[in-house]
This record gives structure tokens, C-alpha cells and sequence, in this order.
């Protein structure tokens, strides 16, 4: 079957069970997250001085900024749109974190369920209930699961509700249970981290 996701900065021989399809509105995310406001100063900042000083450096400086921007930019999309969306729950407000589970299979050879626990910077409140969209790394041909995913609410990029409703719907009763029982394994005070969840039917 032919792959017509269009994904160039992400693996695209891998498929998300629950795909995001969340779409990336650009002054969310800066209220979030530092780098796009520094690759613009980056960028802004090589034109002035292609236009005052050097139009021959300048404009190889600019040049490198654009296709990095265009970059950024572009992931940020493939992520929120092609990534693993899991539900999370915040479970400390004195720090703010949130849990969320996955399974890092890379689809054969067993089950290896986490738990990621994040600091959160969103308006949720304890208990409540949050979307994520994930990347995973570190994966290849000699093993048979990834060794890390990385969860990123999706408030973070949209603040559309309809949109944010959607997507916690997209959720199944069975995922939260699972959460649910998988975070009572965790020992308290709860801190930020990778946490291997050990079952009878785990490959850990």
C-alpha cells in the first residue's frame, strides 16, 4: 500500500497506532517553546546584516536560517500530525507532572510497557485528564523496541477545544484503565523519568 503521508523529516517506515492528526497553530507553540521566537531572531538578524553589512555572508547566513526554520517547522507538523497520541493524566501539582504509557514493541516480538512521567506547564488540574502526541527514538534492526518516547501535550500547539476534545475521545476506556493500573506501580514522591512497568506479560 502506498505511503501518501508526505513525511520527510520522520521515519516513515513506521506507522502510529493512533495517529495525532493534530494541527500546529504556530503562535500556540511559541507560548511554549523558546526555539521557534530564537530561529526568527536568527533568521530577522541575517538580514540585517546581508542588508548592512555583508551581502555575500548574510545571505549564506540566511539561506542556513531559512531551510532551518523550514525544518523546524516542518517536523513540528509531521509530529503533531503523524505521531503516537496517548492520553495522561497529571498526577503531582507541587511539581506539575504528567503520566503517560506506552508499549515501545516496535510491533513484533513482545510487549515492553512504560510510563513517562514529564513536568507539565499547561492550566490542567490534578487528576485531570490531558492529550499527548510522542516520538520514539532509538530503535533499529538488531532490537525489537524502542528505547524512549517523548510526549508532548497537545495544548502545547492548539488551543482549538472542538479540536482538543477530539482527540481525548480517540481514547479508549481500556488505554486510561491500563494508565491507571500502570502509574500505582510507580513509587512516590513521583519524579520525571522513563519507568519500565514489569508484568506476567511483559518481555522486560
Amino acid at each position: 500500500m502506498e505511503d501518501d503521508r508526505e513525511i520527510f523529516t520522520l521515519n516513515s517506515n513506521t506507522v502510529a497506532s493512533n495517529p495525532g492528526r493534530v494541527k500546529v497553530m504556530p503562535l500556540v507553540l511559541m507560548k511554549h517553546f523558546h526555539t521557534p521566537i530564537l530561529l526568527l531572531i536568527a533568521l530577522l538578524t541575517s538580514i540585517a546584516f546581508a542588508l548592512d553589512v555583508s551581502l555575500i555572508w548574510g545571505g549564506f547566513a540566511f539561506l542556513i536560517f531559512l531551510a532551518i526554520n523550514i525544518f523546524y517547522w516542518r517536523r513540528k507538523k509531521e509530529h503533531f500530525a503523524h505521531g503516537d497520541s496517548n492520553g495522561g493524566i497529571i498526577i503531582s501539582d507541587k511539581p506539575k507532572l504528567i503520566a503517560v504509557t506506552t508499549d515501545l514493541s516496535i510491533g513484533f516480538g513482545g510487549k515492553y510497557p512504560v510510563v513517562k512521567i514529564i513536568s507539565y506547564k499547561g492550566k490542567g488540574k490534578l487528576n485531570d485528564r490531558i492529550s499527548t502526541v510522542a516520538l520514539y527514538q532509538g530503535s533499529d534492526n538488531t532490537t525489537t523496541h524502542w528505547d524512549d518516547f517523548f510526549p508532548v501535550p497537545v495544548e502545547y500547539v492548539n488551543n482549538n477545544q472542538i479540536e482538543l476534545k477530539d482527540v481525548l475521545q480517540s481514547y479508549s476506556n481500556e488505554s486510561w484503565e491500563i494508565l491507571q493500573n500502570r502509574i500505582q506501580q510507580i513509587n512516590k514522591p513521583y519524579r520525571e523519568g522513563l519507568f519500565i512497568i514489569y508484568s506476567d506479560d511483559s518481555n522486560w
